[in-house]
């Protein structure tokens, strides 16, 4: 295993963008958009536009139907016991407020900031559906970029995650430890274990529980989705978010897009992205190895997104202070 230290700034992001112009054109593909209105709403419809890889939008939807469609689509799925605990981390966590009974507000942002595509959780939480609910967007920019990932992509040989591993020592873990390994910090002590080709970026304090406990970079697992019955790929937060270069190639998309809003005063990448404090090395990916399509949409009032969040990533663009308001809140499962 490596314990050599990480990019750890923005250092290598000037020659990288020098390629990536070229590179982050995801074609627009409408025909994956199955749009329908509330009124005309069909559970077996959108199940079966999950099952073809489809994103589901339905329109002029009321706050307590938002709620009832996910629960179904959750329900239909095996997962409403997810939806519901993910519904109750919300407020426990402290960083969101739970808005109706499953949906729960965004991370909040700062003027100018953009949220790059990832998939929500990491590959532990394991969430199968993403959800988007639009209150209010009247904002001058503010669109939703979902993106197909592409499942033989070139990117994915250089991706790592952002992951916790155990260290095994001279003697295995007892029930006990591995029980308080999983409940403390997340961990499957019986396949979450430090390997030679992971790299270490710190060891973590587990107050002499018995076992050592590491933060590493690691290859990306493959993860079974419910809902497509098969394993893919996933662009997980925790792999979006420690990659200075998936800020870098999603800032060059805004621009290439038109979808970018910068005061008169440029401001640095650093200040645009929401993830910036997380990002720790930098990968080279490049848009256009990892997805094959994307959908924009600039959600309305009563906008209601549903997804595969194994197959899909959701992103935002920003918008100009001031220029209108934007609720936008989401559930998962």
């Amino acid at each position: 295993m490596s314990t050599s230290v990480v990019n750890t700034g923005y250092q290598n992001t000037v020659a990288h963008s020098m390629q990536t112009a070229a590179n982050c054109i995801i074609p627009e593909d409408s025909s994956k958009l199955s749009i329908i209105d509330v009124e005309k709403f069909n559970l077996d419809f959108a199940l079966k536009s999950l099952k073809q890889d489809n994103v589901v939008l339905v329109e002029n939807v009321k706050p307590a139907d938002a709620d009832r469609i996910i629960l179904s689509i959750a329900e239909e799925l095996g997962l409403k016991e997810s939806l519901e605990l993910q519904a109750a981390f919300a407020s426990i966590n402290g960083f969101r407020e739970n808005v109706g009974q499953y949906f729960m507000s965004v991370n909040k942002r700062s003027d100018y900031e953009f949220i790059p595509p990832h998939s929500e959780g990491n590959s532990t939480t394991n969430m199968q559906i993403a959800s988007l609910y639009s209150y209010e967007n009247s904002t001058d920019g503010g669109e939703s970029v979902l993106m197909n990932i592409d499942q033989d992509g070139s990117a994915w040989q250089c991706l790592r995650e952002v992951a916790p591993r155990i260290k095994i020592g001279t003697r295995p873990l007892t029930q006990n430890e591995i029980a308080r390994a999983k409940l403390l910090f997340k961990v499957d002590a019986n396949v979450d274990i430090l390997c030679d080709e992971d790299e270490i970026l710190r060891k973590i304090d587990t107050k002499n529980l018995g076992f050592e406990l590491y933060e590493v970079l690691t290859k990306p697992k493959l993860k079974y989705s419910q809902i497509l019955r098969k394993d893919v790929r996933v662009y997980w937060d925790s792999v979006a978010s420690c990659d200075h270069d998936s800020a870098q190639e999603y800032l060059q998309f805004l621009k290439n897009s038109g979808l970018l809003k910068e005061p008169e005063t440029e401001l640095p990448l650093e200040k645009m992205d929401n993830a910036t404090g997380r990002r720790v090395w930098s990968s080279g990916v490049m848009f256009n190895g990892l997805f094959k399509s994307k959908i924009t949409r600039k959600l309305v009032s009563g906008d209601l997104i549903i997804q595969n969040n194994l197959t899909w990533t959701h992103s935002t663009a920003n918008w100009t202070p001031g220029s209108g308001g934007r609720q936008v809140v989401a559930a998962f499962a």
